[in-house]
């Protein structure tokens, strides 16, 4: 298997804004002036409907110390901060930010407050198995498809399977978590054997699921 591109890595950091404290001392939009600063944001709220915290604050097309951060999200309970690079530089970055921020407006942090976290990674990679398409059972489906709709509309269509989808049972336990998924690249040639994935995992992770699957479709 070889990693392509991170398309994304997102971490999700539970924490109250309120809890950072600062007595009410700190003016909004100097916050938002001095991230815009560092961060080099390109699109930043400039109206009072923009600062709902219920909606999410959001930054976008910034930088910290010149890695890409695609956006920010601040929400009254939870940061959301994003990269393309990984999970755990999304971490990283995020941490610095706010020890930045907290020392600049003399705010109540430390990094206990982060009660939970949650991830989202998304990746392309290239594989020189048929990852989608070899359980034995596949292949006799795409064939019986084929012939059946080659009577119907008379064209001769090689079909394989494009994605696979992994969830939980959402009936009962709705939990803000992303399902797995494992995809034909779109626009892409069957022939490149090129896939998109996404997972709710930190991105080191992700990648080494996915060459464990590999691993074992080879056995």
């Amino acid at each position: 298997m070889k990693l392509s591109a991170v398309t994304l890595a997102r971490v999700l950091a539970f924490i109250e804004t309120f809890d950072l404290g600062s007595g009410g001392k700190v003016f909004y939009p100097d916050l938002i002036a001095a991230l815009v600063e560092r961060f080099r944001f390109q699109t930043f709220p400039q109206k009072a409907e923009d600062l709902d915290e219920k909606k999410g604050v959001k930054f976008l097309e910034g930088q910290w110390n010149g890695v890409s951060v695609p956006k920010v999200e601040i929400y009254w309970n939870a940061l959301i901060l994003d990269t393309q690079s990984s999970t755990s530089e999304s971490e990283r970055i995020l941490q610095e930010a706010l020890v930045w921020v907290s020392e600049k407006f003399k705010l109540n942090y430390s990094p206990t407050m982060i009660s939970r976290r949650r991830y989202l990674s998304n990746l392309t990679f290239y594989s020189d198995q048929n990852v989608l398409g070899s359980n034995p059972a596949i292949p006799k489906l795409t064939s019986s498809l084929h012939d059946k709709l080659k009577e119907i509309t008379g064209h001769d269509l090689t079909y394989e399977a494009t994605r696979l989808d992994l969830d939980f049972c959402r009936h009962d336990r709705q939990i803000p978590v992303a399902i797995f998924t494992i995809q034909r690249r779109i626009e892409t040639p069957f022939s490149e054997n090129k896939y998109y994935s996404e997972a709710p995992l930190p991105t080191d992770l992700h990648y080494e699921l996915l060459e464990e699957f590999e691993a074992d479709l080879k056995k």
